[in-house]
């Protein structure tokens, strides 16, 4: 044999070999696979119902095939893979045996609807407006606004509780789409008062400004006074002026006066040139001293039972109305 044929014969093991080897492990390999393939397919692909047969039959001639039938129709009977429950089916076959075998003439059924109930708005309390409640022949006034105002009639801390005193407003005020002309009319009620007490407290007027006359109409507001004859007024109360401390001088003064009085001996003793007058001089000045230092000591306890100032507004005396409640006053 030569070499060329040895050569060849050897390429040609090595080639069948290494073939072989391929061979063995591609069968391997899907052997491996085959089993994951038929899982996948079974998990992807799921077994289908099987459906009915059905037998073609042409109706006779001259018959409407697309009229309704008097009979009920052929209802398939589900199979066992189907989905559909046989309660499902049953109820389905009786809806198209009544559809098919009910008259024409027959009463349609009677659907009751049910009364709808309509929820009722809350009452509006306090005086306090929302826009819900509020229509388009309206207008808001809002809590906070000032009204110039001078007043009717004398008012003091001896006018009876419950009195209804009167505003007129001096300037006009304008809220939204709303203009509050000069010359309202603004009326209220004496809720409080009480003339001076001792501890030097003056006396007290509390007013609450409750109507407001617009275009005729008379409107219920709920309004306090924040300003009284060109004085601030806090928590709705005018006050006359606290006197306690302008008291303490004038419990001072009795001992101021005894202290002068025993002076004036004490040096009219001094003048004489009697032993027995000088001799007396000291005791009158030391007597003066010490009611004087005892007056002085006791002044703030004495300014007690003094009282403050009383306190009278006269007619025409200006006022700020302020409100503490949105209005709703109507066009």
């Amino acid at each position: 044999m030569s070499i060329y044929d040895k050569n060849m014969s050897c390429l040609k093991n090595k080639i069948f070999k290494k073939f072989g080897v391929l061979l063995v492990l591609g069968v391997f390999v899907l052997m491996q696979i085959a089993p994951c393939c038929k899982v996948i397919a079974e998990e992807q692909l799921p077994d289908l119902p099987e459906l009915p047969e059905f037998d073609t039959v042409l109706p006779p001639s001259g018959i409407d095939a697309f009229a309704p039938s008097s009979t009920p129709s052929q209802v398939a009977a589900p199979s066992k893979n189907s989905t559909v429950t046989q309660a499902a089916t049953q109820k389905a076959v009786q809806q198209e045996v009544q559809k098919h075998t009910q008259p024409a003439n027959a009463p349609k059924e009677i659907i009751t609807q049910q009364p709808v109930v309509v929820p009722k708005t809350p009452a509006v309390k306090n005086n306090t407006i929302s826009k819900s409640n509020i229509n388009t022949n309206s207008y808001v006034i809002p809590k906070g606004k000032k009204f110039k105002v001078r007043l009717q009639q004398t008012v003091s801390d001896r006018t009876a509780e419950g009195s209804r005193i009167s505003f007129v407003s001096v300037y006009p005020e304008t809220a939204t789409y709303i203009t509050i002309p000069s010359g309202t009319v603004f009326r209220g009620r004496v809720s409080n008062t009480h003339p001076p007490y001792i501890t030097g407290n003056g006396g007290l007027i509390v007013i609450n400004v409750d109507q407001m006359v617009y275009k005729g109409k008379t409107y219920e507001i709920d309004a306090k006074v924040s300003v009284a004859n060109d004085k601030r007024i806090f928590f709705n109360n005018i006050k006359g002026k606290r006197m306690y401390f302008q008291s303490i001088p004038k419990a001072m003064k009795p001992g101021t006066k005894f202290f002068k009085k025993m002076w004036k001996v004490t040096c009219n003793l001094a003048r004489n040139d009697s032993g027995v007058e000088i001799i007396l001089t000291p005791f009158s000045f030391v007597t003066g001293t010490v009611v004087y230092v005892v007056n002085l000591a006791l002044s703030p306890v004495l300014a007690i039972f003094y009282k403050g100032k009383s306190i009278t507004i006269p007619k025409n005396s200006p006022f700020t109305i302020q409100l503490r409640e949105d209005v709703v006053v109507f066009k």
